[in-house]
Protein backbone atom coordinates (compact mmCIF):
# COMPACT_ATOMS: atom_id res chain seq x y z
CA UNK A 1 0.00 0.00 0.00
CA UNK A 2 1.39 3.45 -0.97
CA UNK A 3 1.75 6.39 1.39
CA UNK A 4 -1.05 8.13 -0.58
CA UNK A 5 -3.38 5.19 0.04
CA UNK A 6 -2.40 5.05 3.71
CA UNK A 7 -3.13 8.79 4.12
CA UNK A 8 -6.46 8.42 2.29
CA UNK A 9 -7.47 5.50 4.53
CA UNK A 10 -6.44 7.41 7.65
CA UNK A 11 -8.46 10.51 6.67
CA UNK A 12 -11.51 8.39 5.85
CA UNK A 13 -11.30 6.69 9.25
CA UNK A 14 -10.82 10.04 10.99
CA UNK A 15 -13.90 11.52 9.30
CA UNK A 16 -15.95 8.41 10.11
CA UNK A 17 -14.85 8.53 13.74
CA UNK A 18 -15.78 12.21 13.94
CA UNK A 19 -19.24 11.45 12.57
CA UNK A 20 -19.72 8.72 15.16
CA UNK A 21 -18.65 11.01 17.97
CA UNK A 22 -21.10 13.66 16.78
CA UNK A 23 -23.87 11.09 16.43
CA UNK A 24 -23.59 9.76 19.99
CA UNK A 25 -24.79 12.95 21.73
CA UNK A 26 -27.55 13.24 19.15
CA UNK A 27 -28.85 9.79 20.08
CA UNK A 28 -28.78 10.78 23.75
CA UNK A 29 -30.65 14.04 23.00
CA UNK A 30 -33.32 12.14 21.01
CA UNK A 31 -34.03 9.89 24.00
CA UNK A 32 -36.94 11.04 26.12
CA UNK A 33 -35.73 8.93 29.04
CA UNK A 34 -32.31 7.68 30.15
CA UNK A 35 -32.41 4.74 32.56
CA UNK A 36 -29.45 3.57 34.65
CA UNK A 37 -29.75 0.01 35.92
CA UNK A 38 -27.66 -2.58 37.73
CA UNK A 39 -29.48 -5.39 35.90
CA UNK A 40 -28.10 -7.19 32.88
CA UNK A 41 -29.36 -6.27 29.42
CA UNK A 42 -31.87 -9.08 28.86
CA UNK A 43 -34.43 -8.32 31.62
CA UNK A 44 -34.50 -4.56 31.01
CA UNK A 45 -34.58 -4.93 27.23
CA UNK A 46 -37.79 -6.97 27.46
CA UNK A 47 -39.48 -4.14 29.34
CA UNK A 48 -38.18 -1.33 27.15
CA UNK A 49 -39.03 -3.16 23.92
CA UNK A 50 -42.61 -3.72 25.04
CA UNK A 51 -42.92 -0.11 26.25
CA UNK A 52 -41.83 1.12 22.81
CA UNK A 53 -44.81 -0.75 21.33
CA UNK A 54 -47.29 1.15 23.51
CA UNK A 55 -49.17 4.25 22.26
CA UNK A 56 -47.54 7.50 23.32
CA UNK A 57 -44.16 5.94 24.11
CA UNK A 58 -40.88 7.63 23.30
CA UNK A 59 -37.26 6.47 22.80
CA UNK A 60 -35.66 5.10 25.97
CA UNK A 61 -31.90 4.71 26.39
CA UNK A 62 -30.52 2.28 28.97
CA UNK A 63 -27.10 2.44 30.66
CA UNK A 64 -25.93 -0.79 32.33
CA UNK A 65 -23.56 -0.57 35.32
CA UNK A 66 -22.77 -2.51 38.47
CA UNK A 67 -23.85 -0.64 41.58
CA UNK A 68 -20.45 0.84 42.52
CA UNK A 69 -19.63 2.18 39.01
CA UNK A 70 -23.25 3.40 38.81
CA UNK A 71 -22.81 5.34 42.04
CA UNK A 72 -19.62 6.92 40.74
CA UNK A 73 -21.35 7.83 37.48
CA UNK A 74 -24.22 9.53 39.29
CA UNK A 75 -21.87 11.41 41.61
CA UNK A 76 -20.39 13.13 38.54
CA UNK A 77 -23.46 15.36 38.35
CA UNK A 78 -23.91 17.08 35.00
CA UNK A 79 -21.77 14.53 33.18
CA UNK A 80 -24.35 11.84 33.92
CA UNK A 81 -27.79 12.96 32.58
CA UNK A 82 -29.75 10.10 34.15
CA UNK A 83 -33.53 10.29 34.53
CA UNK A 84 -34.35 7.00 36.25
CA UNK A 85 -32.55 4.31 38.24
CA UNK A 86 -33.77 0.69 38.47
CA UNK A 87 -32.12 -1.80 40.82
CA UNK A 88 -32.75 -4.37 43.54
CA UNK A 89 -29.87 -3.10 45.70
CA UNK A 90 -31.17 -1.30 48.80
CA UNK A 91 -27.70 -0.02 49.70
CA UNK A 92 -27.45 1.61 46.27
CA UNK A 93 -30.66 3.57 46.83
CA UNK A 94 -29.63 4.35 50.41
CA UNK A 95 -26.45 5.95 49.06
CA UNK A 96 -28.42 7.95 46.48
CA UNK A 97 -30.78 9.13 49.21
CA UNK A 98 -27.86 10.25 51.40
CA UNK A 99 -26.47 12.18 48.43
CA UNK A 100 -29.90 13.84 47.98
CA UNK A 101 -30.10 12.76 44.33
CA UNK A 102 -33.61 11.29 44.30
CA UNK A 103 -36.86 13.10 43.54
CA UNK A 104 -39.93 12.54 45.75
CA UNK A 105 -42.17 9.71 44.63
CA UNK A 106 -45.12 11.15 42.74
CA UNK A 107 -47.04 7.96 41.98
CA UNK A 108 -50.30 7.72 43.89
CA UNK A 109 -50.29 3.92 44.21
CA UNK A 110 -48.54 2.85 47.45
CA UNK A 111 -46.62 -0.46 47.59
CA UNK A 112 -48.54 -3.45 49.00
CA UNK A 113 -48.62 -3.74 52.80
CA UNK A 114 -47.27 -7.30 52.67
CA UNK A 115 -44.11 -6.07 50.93
CA UNK A 116 -43.48 -3.26 53.43
CA UNK A 117 -41.41 -5.34 55.92
CA UNK A 118 -38.95 -6.12 53.13
CA UNK A 119 -38.84 -2.61 51.66
CA UNK A 120 -35.40 -1.24 52.46
CA UNK A 121 -35.61 2.25 51.03
CA UNK A 122 -37.82 5.21 51.84
CA UNK A 123 -41.24 4.75 50.27
CA UNK A 124 -41.44 8.44 49.37
CA UNK A 125 -38.41 8.22 47.07
CA UNK A 126 -38.56 4.81 45.35
CA UNK A 127 -41.36 2.57 44.15
CA UNK A 128 -41.29 -1.25 44.08
CA UNK A 129 -42.36 -2.61 40.69
CA UNK A 130 -41.82 -6.30 41.46
CA UNK A 131 -39.68 -8.47 43.71
CA UNK A 132 -37.35 -11.46 43.78
CA UNK A 133 -36.04 -14.11 46.13
CA UNK A 134 -32.71 -15.90 46.55
CA UNK A 135 -32.09 -19.58 45.93
CA UNK A 136 -29.78 -22.20 44.47
CA UNK A 137 -29.54 -22.85 40.74
CA UNK A 138 -28.21 -26.27 39.76
CA UNK A 139 -27.39 -28.37 36.72
CA UNK A 140 -29.05 -31.79 37.11
CA UNK A 141 -26.84 -33.48 34.53
CA UNK A 142 -23.65 -32.13 36.15
CA UNK A 143 -24.70 -33.22 39.64
CA UNK A 144 -25.66 -36.67 38.37
CA UNK A 145 -22.28 -37.15 36.67
CA UNK A 146 -20.48 -36.01 39.82
CA UNK A 147 -22.70 -38.21 42.05
CA UNK A 148 -23.82 -35.18 44.05
CA UNK A 149 -27.17 -34.52 45.73
CA UNK A 150 -29.08 -31.33 45.00
CA UNK A 151 -27.94 -28.76 47.61
CA UNK A 152 -30.93 -27.10 49.29
CA UNK A 153 -29.45 -24.96 52.07
CA UNK A 154 -26.45 -22.73 52.72
CA UNK A 155 -25.12 -25.44 55.02
CA UNK A 156 -25.30 -27.99 52.19
CA UNK A 157 -23.12 -25.74 50.01
CA UNK A 158 -20.46 -25.93 52.73
CA UNK A 159 -20.24 -29.74 52.65
CA UNK A 160 -16.82 -31.05 51.48
CA UNK A 161 -18.22 -33.09 48.58
CA UNK A 162 -19.03 -29.85 46.71
CA UNK A 163 -15.38 -28.76 46.59
CA UNK A 164 -14.72 -27.24 43.17
CA UNK A 165 -18.33 -27.68 42.05
CA UNK A 166 -19.77 -24.28 43.07
CA UNK A 167 -19.75 -20.67 41.90
CA UNK A 168 -21.02 -17.44 43.43
CA UNK A 169 -20.50 -13.74 42.94
CA UNK A 170 -18.98 -11.20 45.33
CA UNK A 171 -20.82 -8.52 47.35
CA UNK A 172 -18.50 -5.90 45.85
CA UNK A 173 -19.66 -6.87 42.35
CA UNK A 174 -23.30 -7.77 42.99
CA UNK A 175 -25.89 -6.07 45.16
CA UNK A 176 -27.92 -9.27 45.37
CA UNK A 177 -24.88 -11.26 46.56
CA UNK A 178 -24.32 -8.56 49.17
CA UNK A 179 -27.84 -9.23 50.46
CA UNK A 180 -27.18 -12.99 50.49
CA UNK A 181 -24.05 -12.55 52.61
CA UNK A 182 -25.75 -10.07 54.93
CA UNK A 183 -28.66 -12.46 55.46
CA UNK A 184 -26.28 -15.26 56.50
CA UNK A 185 -24.49 -12.98 58.97
CA UNK A 186 -27.75 -11.69 60.43
CA UNK A 187 -29.39 -15.10 60.75
CA UNK A 188 -26.37 -17.02 62.09
CA UNK A 189 -24.42 -14.24 63.78
CA UNK A 190 -21.10 -12.69 62.78
CA UNK A 191 -18.77 -15.49 63.89
CA UNK A 192 -20.83 -18.49 62.75
CA UNK A 193 -21.89 -16.68 59.58
CA UNK A 194 -18.33 -16.02 58.45
CA UNK A 195 -17.30 -19.56 59.40
CA UNK A 196 -20.01 -20.87 57.06
CA UNK A 197 -19.06 -18.42 54.31
CA UNK A 198 -15.39 -19.42 54.48
CA UNK A 199 -16.31 -23.11 54.23
CA UNK A 200 -18.49 -22.33 51.21
CA UNK A 201 -15.59 -20.29 49.83
CA UNK A 202 -13.36 -23.36 50.02
CA UNK A 203 -15.79 -25.12 47.66
CA UNK A 204 -15.88 -22.39 45.01
CA UNK A 205 -14.40 -23.08 41.60
CA UNK A 206 -14.44 -19.31 41.01
CA UNK A 207 -16.04 -16.03 42.04
CA UNK A 208 -18.12 -14.54 39.23
CA UNK A 209 -17.71 -10.87 38.32
CA UNK A 210 -21.50 -10.52 37.94
CA UNK A 211 -24.40 -12.28 39.61
CA UNK A 212 -25.84 -13.46 36.28
CA UNK A 213 -22.47 -15.12 35.63
CA UNK A 214 -23.43 -17.78 38.18
CA UNK A 215 -26.53 -18.87 36.26
CA UNK A 216 -24.53 -18.80 33.02
CA UNK A 217 -21.76 -20.91 34.57
CA UNK A 218 -24.22 -23.50 35.84
CA UNK A 219 -26.09 -23.62 32.51
CA UNK A 220 -22.81 -24.11 30.62
CA UNK A 221 -21.78 -26.96 32.91
CA UNK A 222 -18.75 -25.16 34.34
CA UNK A 223 -20.02 -25.88 37.86
CA UNK A 224 -22.89 -27.82 39.36
CA UNK A 225 -24.64 -25.23 41.51
CA UNK A 226 -24.56 -21.76 43.01
CA UNK A 227 -26.60 -19.19 44.95
CA UNK A 228 -28.34 -16.64 42.74
CA UNK A 229 -31.31 -14.28 42.50
CA UNK A 230 -34.37 -16.05 41.14
CA UNK A 231 -34.91 -14.10 37.91
CA UNK A 232 -31.57 -15.17 36.40
CA UNK A 233 -32.16 -18.76 37.48
CA UNK A 234 -35.72 -18.90 36.17
CA UNK A 235 -34.63 -17.49 32.81
CA UNK A 236 -31.96 -20.22 32.51
CA UNK A 237 -34.44 -22.87 33.62
CA UNK A 238 -36.83 -21.81 30.86
CA UNK A 239 -34.06 -22.18 28.26
CA UNK A 240 -32.36 -25.38 29.42
CA UNK A 241 -34.22 -28.52 30.48
CA UNK A 242 -31.34 -29.71 32.67
CA UNK A 243 -31.24 -26.51 34.77
CA UNK A 244 -33.40 -26.22 37.87
CA UNK A 245 -33.81 -23.89 40.83
CA UNK A 246 -35.29 -23.79 44.31
CA UNK A 247 -35.56 -21.05 46.91
CA UNK A 248 -33.46 -21.13 50.04
CA UNK A 249 -35.33 -21.47 53.35
CA UNK A 250 -36.29 -17.99 54.60
CA UNK A 251 -35.06 -16.48 51.36
CA UNK A 252 -34.14 -12.82 51.17
CA UNK A 253 -36.92 -10.79 49.56
CA UNK A 254 -35.53 -8.18 47.17
CA UNK A 255 -37.96 -5.62 45.76
CA UNK A 256 -37.03 -4.10 42.42
CA UNK A 257 -37.08 -0.34 42.89
CA UNK A 258 -37.78 2.46 40.44
CA UNK A 259 -36.69 5.98 41.37
CA UNK A 260 -36.53 9.27 39.49
CA UNK A 261 -33.45 11.47 39.73
CA UNK A 262 -34.02 14.93 41.18
CA UNK A 263 -32.04 16.51 38.31
CA UNK A 264 -34.04 14.73 35.59
CA UNK A 265 -35.52 17.11 32.98
CA UNK A 266 -38.00 14.38 31.98
CA UNK A 267 -39.84 13.67 35.22
CA UNK A 268 -43.24 13.57 33.50
CA UNK A 269 -42.06 10.85 31.10
CA UNK A 270 -40.41 9.05 34.01
CA UNK A 271 -43.79 8.92 35.73
CA UNK A 272 -45.40 7.69 32.50
CA UNK A 273 -42.89 4.83 32.26
CA UNK A 274 -43.59 3.93 35.91
CA UNK A 275 -47.33 3.90 35.13
CA UNK A 276 -46.58 1.38 32.40
CA UNK A 277 -44.53 -0.84 34.76
CA UNK A 278 -47.34 -0.88 37.33
CA UNK A 279 -50.08 -1.45 34.76
CA UNK A 280 -51.48 -4.97 34.17
CA UNK A 281 -49.53 -5.07 30.90
CA UNK A 282 -46.27 -4.00 32.57
CA UNK A 283 -46.70 -6.44 35.45
CA UNK A 284 -47.31 -9.23 32.94
CA UNK A 285 -44.09 -8.40 31.08
CA UNK A 286 -42.19 -8.15 34.38
CA UNK A 287 -43.27 -11.66 35.38
CA UNK A 288 -43.48 -13.56 32.10
CA UNK A 289 -40.44 -12.46 30.07
CA UNK A 290 -36.71 -12.66 30.79
CA UNK A 291 -37.28 -10.01 33.47
CA UNK A 292 -38.74 -12.89 35.55
CA UNK A 293 -39.69 -10.87 38.62
CA UNK A 294 -42.58 -11.77 40.89
CA UNK A 295 -45.39 -9.25 40.21
CA UNK A 296 -47.00 -7.15 42.92
CA UNK A 297 -50.24 -9.15 42.83
CA UNK A 298 -48.41 -12.35 43.94
CA UNK A 299 -47.63 -12.12 47.67
CA UNK A 300 -47.07 -15.84 48.41
CA UNK A 301 -43.25 -15.86 48.31
CA UNK A 302 -42.89 -12.71 50.41
CA UNK A 303 -45.51 -13.78 52.94
CA UNK A 304 -43.81 -17.15 53.34
CA UNK A 305 -40.49 -15.60 54.34
CA UNK A 306 -39.88 -14.87 58.02
CA UNK A 307 -36.46 -13.27 57.67
CA UNK A 308 -36.45 -9.48 57.46
CA UNK A 309 -33.14 -7.67 57.02
CA UNK A 310 -31.98 -5.44 59.88
CA UNK A 311 -31.59 -2.09 58.11
CA UNK A 312 -29.10 -0.35 60.48
CA UNK A 313 -26.75 -3.34 60.30
CA UNK A 314 -27.04 -3.53 56.51
CA UNK A 315 -26.29 0.15 55.97
CA UNK A 316 -23.81 0.49 58.83
CA UNK A 317 -21.31 -2.05 57.46
CA UNK A 318 -22.16 -1.84 53.76
CA UNK A 319 -18.75 -1.05 52.23
CA UNK A 320 -16.79 -2.76 55.01
CA UNK A 321 -18.54 -6.08 54.35
CA UNK A 322 -17.92 -5.85 50.61
CA UNK A 323 -14.21 -5.23 51.07
CA UNK A 324 -13.86 -7.85 53.81
CA UNK A 325 -15.47 -10.59 51.70
CA UNK A 326 -12.98 -10.04 48.89
CA UNK A 327 -9.97 -10.14 51.22
CA UNK A 328 -11.19 -13.20 53.12
CA UNK A 329 -12.67 -15.25 50.27
CA UNK A 330 -12.25 -13.86 46.74
CA UNK A 331 -8.48 -13.39 47.04
CA UNK A 332 -7.91 -16.52 49.16
CA UNK A 333 -9.56 -19.29 47.12
CA UNK A 334 -6.46 -21.52 46.66
CA UNK A 335 -5.47 -21.22 50.35
CA UNK A 336 -9.04 -21.81 51.51
CA UNK A 337 -9.34 -24.94 49.36
CA UNK A 338 -6.02 -26.34 50.56
CA UNK A 339 -6.67 -25.55 54.22
CA UNK A 340 -10.17 -27.01 54.38
CA UNK A 341 -9.13 -30.06 52.38
CA UNK A 342 -6.50 -30.67 55.06
CA UNK A 343 -9.05 -30.13 57.83
CA UNK A 344 -11.50 -32.64 56.33
CA UNK A 345 -8.70 -35.19 55.88
CA UNK A 346 -7.66 -34.77 59.51
CA UNK A 347 -11.23 -35.14 60.75
CA UNK A 348 -11.47 -38.48 58.94
CA UNK A 349 -8.07 -40.03 59.46
CA UNK A 350 -5.90 -38.47 62.19
CA UNK A 351 -5.15 -40.20 65.49
CA UNK A 352 -7.72 -39.14 68.08
CA UNK A 353 -5.22 -37.87 70.66
CA UNK A 354 -5.70 -34.84 72.89
CA UNK A 355 -2.80 -33.03 71.22
CA UNK A 356 -4.15 -33.71 67.73
CA UNK A 357 -7.64 -32.56 68.67
CA UNK A 358 -6.31 -29.30 70.12
CA UNK A 359 -4.25 -28.59 67.00
CA UNK A 360 -7.19 -29.37 64.71
CA UNK A 361 -9.51 -27.13 66.73
CA UNK A 362 -7.03 -24.27 66.41
CA UNK A 363 -6.63 -24.86 62.66
CA UNK A 364 -10.42 -24.72 62.24
CA UNK A 365 -10.58 -21.50 64.27
CA UNK A 366 -7.89 -19.89 62.13
CA UNK A 367 -9.66 -20.94 58.92
CA UNK A 368 -13.06 -19.72 60.15
CA UNK A 369 -12.32 -16.32 61.68
CA UNK A 370 -12.20 -12.98 59.89
CA UNK A 371 -9.75 -10.26 61.00
CA UNK A 372 -12.54 -8.00 62.23
CA UNK A 373 -15.15 -8.22 64.97
CA UNK A 374 -18.79 -7.33 64.38
CA UNK A 375 -18.44 -4.27 66.60
CA UNK A 376 -15.47 -3.09 64.55
CA UNK A 377 -17.36 -3.67 61.30
CA UNK A 378 -20.19 -1.45 62.56
CA UNK A 379 -17.85 1.27 63.80
CA UNK A 380 -18.81 4.71 62.38
CA UNK A 381 -15.12 5.55 62.14
CA UNK A 382 -14.42 2.53 59.95
CA UNK A 383 -17.54 3.17 57.88
CA UNK A 384 -16.30 6.71 57.24
CA UNK A 385 -12.99 5.38 55.92
CA UNK A 386 -14.77 3.28 53.29
CA UNK A 387 -17.83 5.41 52.54
CA UNK A 388 -15.98 7.44 49.89
CA UNK A 389 -15.43 4.31 47.80
CA UNK A 390 -18.64 5.11 45.96
CA UNK A 391 -17.27 8.42 44.75
CA UNK A 392 -13.54 7.71 44.38
CA UNK A 393 -11.40 4.68 43.76
CA UNK A 394 -8.23 5.94 45.50
CA UNK A 395 -8.25 6.13 49.29
CA UNK A 396 -4.91 5.56 51.07
CA UNK A 397 -6.41 4.60 54.44
CA UNK A 398 -8.92 2.14 53.01
CA UNK A 399 -6.18 0.63 50.85
CA UNK A 400 -3.96 0.22 53.92
CA UNK A 401 -6.71 -1.54 55.87
CA UNK A 402 -7.62 -3.70 52.88
CA UNK A 403 -4.05 -4.92 52.50
CA UNK A 404 -3.77 -5.54 56.25
CA UNK A 405 -6.91 -7.69 56.29
CA UNK A 406 -5.75 -9.67 53.28
CA UNK A 407 -2.34 -10.25 54.83
CA UNK A 408 -3.84 -11.30 58.18
CA UNK A 409 -6.21 -13.89 56.74
CA UNK A 410 -3.44 -15.24 54.50
CA UNK A 411 -1.25 -15.59 57.59
CA UNK A 412 -4.04 -17.35 59.49
CA UNK A 413 -4.50 -19.88 56.71
CA UNK A 414 -0.75 -20.51 56.53
CA UNK A 415 -0.69 -21.07 60.30
CA UNK A 416 -3.60 -23.50 59.97
CA UNK A 417 -1.77 -25.43 57.25
CA UNK A 418 1.36 -25.60 59.41
CA UNK A 419 -0.65 -27.02 62.30
CA UNK A 420 -2.27 -29.60 60.04
CA UNK A 421 1.13 -30.77 58.87
CA UNK A 422 2.13 -31.60 62.48
CA UNK A 423 -0.81 -33.93 63.10
CA UNK A 424 -0.16 -37.61 63.72
CA UNK A 425 -1.83 -40.24 61.55
CA UNK A 426 -2.04 -44.04 62.04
Amino acid sequence: MTQKHILSTFMTGLLLGSCLLLAAPARAENSCLVILTSFSESPIKALVDDYHRQPGSCPVRVIYRRTLPALRLLSQGGRAPIDVVISSSPTFFHALERMDLLAPRVHSTPPPDWLSPHALVLSDKATPVGYSGIGIIYNRDYLKRAHLKVPRTWQALAEPEYRGHLMMSSPSQSGTTHMMVESILQQLGWQQGWALLMKIGSNLASVSARSFGVSEGVARGLVGAGPVIDNYALTSKARFSYVDFHYLPDTVILPTYYAVMKASPHQKMATTFLDYLLSPRGQHIISKTSTAKTPLDSPTLAKGTRFVTDKPQLYGRNQVLKVLFDQVITHQLPRLRQTWQGIYLAQREMKQTTANQAKLAEAIRLASTVPLTEAQALSPELAHVFEEMGQRSDNPESERLTQAWRAQIASQLEQALTLLQTLEYP
